[in-house]
C-alpha cells in the first residue's frame, strides 16, 4: 500500500535539499573578467559528470589566468587530450586542491622547469609532480594563459575544485558564486513514466509515456511498479547556455520518496552517471531523461536517498499528486507538479532475451568462438546477456554482438575472439574493432596464441580484423614553414589509432606539440637550440597501435 511506502519514508528521514550550500572558505577569481559559465559541475555527460565549471573567456584565449589561493603547484599535466595543458594546485590550508585546464601556456616560472623535463624525456605528453617547495604560488599570481587545449569544444577556462586528500570533486560553485549573478530558475523539458518491466503498466502498455511541458497536467495512468523521469535544464543570468541541475528532488502526496545532491563525487564511480538517467535514451538518440529508478549497485552512495530504490507502487484507484523540484545553488527554485491516476490494469510478463548475469557476481560466457568475462560490480543490476555471432565480409572472424548496446557497464571487461583464419605472419597487424553501424573504433587488444584479448568498456558488437595502412602525415604549408618559423602537420589513422610521434630538426629530437582534437602536429622554432638563417632538415615519424609507420622528411630555411 502507498500508506506504508510513505511510513517508510518518515523513518528514512529524506528531507528537501537546502537553498545553497555554505562554505567559510572563499577563493579569488581565476580570471580578471566577468564570470559566466558554459558549463557547470555535475552536468550530465557520456559516462561521466563534469568535474568542475568551465569560465568563459569571451571566445579567445590567451587570458591570464590566476591561482585561487596561496599554495604550490603540485602536479602539471600535458596531453593532446582530456584537459590539454592543466596545472594541479594544493592550498595546504584548505585542504583544498584547484585544476586548471585548456591552458595554451603556462607562466615562465612553471613552463620553464615543464620545459626542461619534457626535452629530458622526449615527450611532449606529460604528468609531472612536485614538491611543495619546487613551485610555490600566491592568491592571485598569475599561472597561465587561458587556451582550447585538449579535448576543448572551443576557448574556455576549465576549473575544479578537489578535496586534497580523498581527490574527489567538489562542487566549485559554493566558492565562486559571489562573482556569479545567477537569478534563474531550473527550467523543464519534458516528464515521463517507465513502467517496471513485467510489474507495472503505463497508460495501458509496457514502454514509457512522455508528455511535454504544455502536457504537464495531464495526468500519467498506471497501475504496478513505476518509475518518474525528468528532462530539465539549468539556466543562468546573461547566457542562454544550459546547465545540470544540482539539486533534484520528488514527492509524492506531499513526502520526498527521492533526493538527488551533485556536489561531490569520486572519479572511480563518474561511469555510475548511467544508472540516473535511461540510459538506453541517451545512447539511442542523445536524450538525457533522469530517473528516480536507483540501481542495485547505489554506485552513487550519498549522492542519492530514496524509499524502495525511488520505484512506486501505483496500488489504489486515486490520484497521486507528485512534484518534481529542481533547485541550483543559488537558491533559485521551480516545482513541477504531475499526477498519476492510478488505474486498474493487467500487467503483461516480463520479457528477457539471454542469460541472467547477476551484478554481485563474477560472469563468464563461452561459446561459439568467444569468451566474454565480467567481473563482479561490471553491471549495476541483475541483467539478461546474450551474445550471438554472424559472418561479415572483410574480416578474419564473425561479428560477434555481445549483450545490449543499451545495459551500462561499470567499467572495462574482457573479451577473448577466436581468429579461425590465422593467416597473417605478422600478428601484431590483428586489431579488434567495435562496430557501431557504419563506425569502427579500435578496442584496446593483444594477440594471443590464435586469439585476440581486449578490454571494451561498453556492450556492442566486436570482430577482428587488420591494419595494414600506414599513418597519413600532411605537411602544413611548408613552403611558410621558414617565414613563420613553425612547422607543422595533419596526421591521421585509418583504424587502430596513432600510438606514438617522433620529430627530430637537423638530428635532434624537437618538441612537437599534438592537438588531439584536429590532429595538428607543430613545432615552433626555438633560436637557443636552431640557428637561425641556415637550412634545416626536419624528419618526422608517426606509428599506429599495430606498428604501421609513415616518414616524412623535408628541408626549409629558417
Amino acid at each position: 500500500m502507498i500508506c506504508k511506502i510513505f511510513s517508510l519514508l518518515t523513518a528514512a528521514a529524506i528531507t528537501l535539499p537546502a537553498s545553497a550550500q555554505s562554505t567559510e572558505v572563499q577563493l579569488a577569481k581565476p580570471l580578471n573578467i566577468p564570470l559566466y559559465l558554459s558549463g557547470n559541475f555535475g552536468e550530465l555527460r557520456s559516462n561521466h559528470f563534469h568535474s568542475g565549471l568551465d569560465f568563459k573567456t569571451q571566445g579567445r584565449t590567451g587570458i591570464p589566468v590566476h591561482s585561487a589561493d596561496d599554495g604550490y603547484v603540485s602536479r602539471i599535466v600535458v596531453s593532446p587530450w582530456g584537459f590539454g595543458r592543466a596545472i594541479y594546485i594544493t592550498h595546504p590550508a584548505t585542504g583544498l586542491t584547484t585544476v586548471y585546464g585548456h591552458l595554451s601556456s603556462f607562466s615562465p616560472k612553471i613552463d620553464n622547469p615543464v620545459r626542461k623535463l619534457q626535452y629530458e624525456k622526449e615527450s611532449f605528453a606529460v604528468d609531472l609532480e612536485f614538491a611543495p617547495d619546487e613551485i610555490p604560488v600566491k592568491r592571485g599570481e598569475q599561472i597561465a594563459l587561458s587556451g582550447n587545449s585538449g579535448s576543448s569544444g572551443g576557448p574556455h577556462l576549465h576549473m575544479d575544485v578537489r578535496d586534497t586528500k580523498t581527490e574527489e570533486a567538489l562542487d566549485p560553485m559554493p566558492y565562486f558564486k559571489q562573482y556569479i549573478t545567477d537569478k534563474v530558475a531550473p527550467e523543464l523539458r519534458s516528464l515521463a513514466l517507465y513502467p517496471v518491466n513485467g510489474e507495472g503498466v503505463v497508460n495501458g502498455g509496457s514502454s514509457p509515456v512522455t508528455h511535454s511541458p504544455q502536457q504537464a497536467s495531464v495526468p500519467f495512468k498506471a497501475w504496478g511498479k513505476v518509475t518518474p523521469a525528468i528532462k530539465a535544464y539549468d539556466k543562468m543570468s546573461g547566457t542562454s547556455n544550459i546547465y545540470g541541475v544540482k539539486y533534484l528532488t520528488l514527492t509524492v502526496d506531499g513526502n520526498p520518496v527521492y533526493k538527488r545532491v551533485i556536489d561531490r563525487f569520486s572519479f572511480d564511480n563518474t561511469r555510475g552517471i548511467n544508472t540516473i538517467v535511461d540510459y538506453a535514451g541517451v545512447v539511442r538518440n542523445n536524450s538525457w531523461m533522469m530517473t528516480s529508478r536507483v540501481a542495485a549497485a547505489r554506485p552513487l552512495g550519498d549522492m542519492i536517498e530514496a524509499v524502495d530504490n525511488g520505484v512506486l507502487d501505483i496500488n489504489e484507484e486515486r490520484d497521486y499528486k507528485c512534484v518534481w523540484i529542481l533547485e541550483d545553488e543559488h537558491g533559485n527554485t521551480r516545482r513541477v507538479p504531475f499526477t498519476i491516476t492510478g488505474v486498474r490494469h493487467d500487467i503483461p510478463e516480463a520479457v528477457h532475451k539471454g542469460d541472467m548475469l547477476s551484478w554481485k557476481g563474477n560472469n563468464v560466457y563461452s561459446g561459439n568462438g568467444i569468451k566474454a568475462s565480467f567481473p563482479a560490480g561490471t553491471f549495476y543490476d541483475d541483467i539478461y546477456l546474450k551474445v550471438t555471432s554472424e559472418p561479415i565480409a572483410g574480416y578474419v572472424t564473425d561479428r560477434f554482438t555481445v549483450g545490449d548496446t543499451t545495459i551500462p557497464v561499470s567499467g572495462e571487461y574482457t573479451i577473448e575472439i577466436d581468429i579461425d583464419r590465422d593467416t597473417v605472419p605478422d600478428k601484431n597487424k590483428y586489431c579488434l574493432v567495435r562496430i557501431d553501424g557504419k563506425r569502427r573504433s579500435a578496442v584496446d587488444a593483444k594477440y594471443v596464441d590464435g586469439k585476440m584479448q581486449g578490454t571494451p568498456n561498453r556492450l556492442g558488437s566486436f570482430a577482428v580484423t587488420t591494419d595494414t595502412r600506414p599513418p597519413v602525415i600532411k605537411p602544413e604549408a611548408p613552403a611558410n614553414w621558414g617565414k613563420r618559423g613553425r612547422v607543422s602537420y595533419i596526421i591521421s589513422d585509418n583504424l587502430s589509432g596513432i600510438t606514438e610521434y617522433r620529430g627530430e630538426i637537423d638530428g635532434k629530437w624537437a618538441m612537437f606539440e599534438l592537438d588531439g582534437k584536429t590532429g595538428r602536429l607543430s613545432f615552433t622554432m626555438d633560436p637557443s637550440r636552431f640557428t637561425r638563417n641556415t637550412n634545416h632538415e626536419v624528419v618526422l615519424k608517426v606509428t599506429d597501435r599495430c606498428g604501421n609507420t609513415s616518414e616524412h622528411k623535408s628541408n626549409f630555411r629558417w
